[in-house]
């Protein structure tokens, strides 16, 4: 009986393609009320791209810090459940945790470079 395994690719390549249709429809439609304004789409490339994908050199340190850590917490807890006996609930507390030391950890590291950056000129 092949009912529901074959909706499966249906579903996910069929919402692939309304996504694409909807993005690439929006984006003309964005471009033709631009064309009946007047104004040129390059001009809107000249103001530069937009804040959310302009990467600060920190944010790779960000997610490696994050990465190791989580590593680190999940070692620990699997220490920790063989060891002692403890809960399989101890995994996600402690890459969470882990997880949290890393980003507190980044945040004081980013805020002394700002400083010393702003320091400096």
């Amino acid at each position: 009986m092949e009912g529901p395994e074959v909706l499966i690719p249906i579903i996910i390549f069929g919402g692939s393609a309304v996504v694409a249709y909807k993005y690439f429809d929006g984006r003309h439609k964005e471009r033709m009320a631009m064309i009946e304004k007047g104004t040129n789409p390059s001009d809107l490339k000249a103001l530069g791209s937009p804040k959310f994908w302009r990467f600060s050199p920190l944010t790779n340190l960000k997610w490696g810090l994050l990465a190791v850590f989580v590593g680190v917490g999940l070692i620990t807890a699997d220490l920790l459940h063989e060891s002692f006996s403890v809960n399989d609930s101890i995994y996600p507390a402690s890459m969470l945790v882990a997880g949290g030391i890393a980003l507190v950890l980044f945040y004081a590291i980013a805020s002394a470079k700002l400083k010393k950056d702003e320091n400096a000129s």
